[in-house]
């Protein structure tokens, strides 16, 4: 069986049409992460895609299989189809994600009051 890698690469939805900002968490950030994961409460509720210009939330890509999407109190899994959400109404696991970005990214999103 073949060994899926892992990644860790998250991504500010800011662009539509351009690339977003991606970067790489590191090991400390992935294990702070799984802890923020595993506190928050299941919700029946998954993370849906605003239709607006500008910032429409975040991604971590977990492999290439998997990623968690984040936006609005939301958190979604989604895993080969399957999808576990996550209730999270202070945004913790929102603003910590998007706090692991590098600076001039951090920034920007700063300018827009998103953090």
């Amino acid at each position: 069986m073949k060994e899926v890698k892992t990644n860790w690469t998250a991504s500010v939805l800011l662009f539509s049409g351009r690339p977003n900002p991606e970067w790489v968490l590191t090991e400390l950030q992935q294990k702070e992460w799984m802890q923020l994961w595993q506190q928050a409460p299941l919700s029946n509720t998954d993370v849906e895609e605003p239709s607006i210009l500008g910032y429409t939330g975040c991604k971590l890509y977990f492999n290439e299989h998997s990623h968690w999407q984040l936006y609005n109190g939301c958190v979604s899994f989604f895993e080969y189809g399957k999808i576990t959400s996550k209730k999270e109404d202070e945004k913790r696991m929102e603003l910590f994600l998007l706090n692991t970005a590098p600076e001039e990214v951090k920034a920007a999103l700063r300018d827009m009051k998103i953090i």
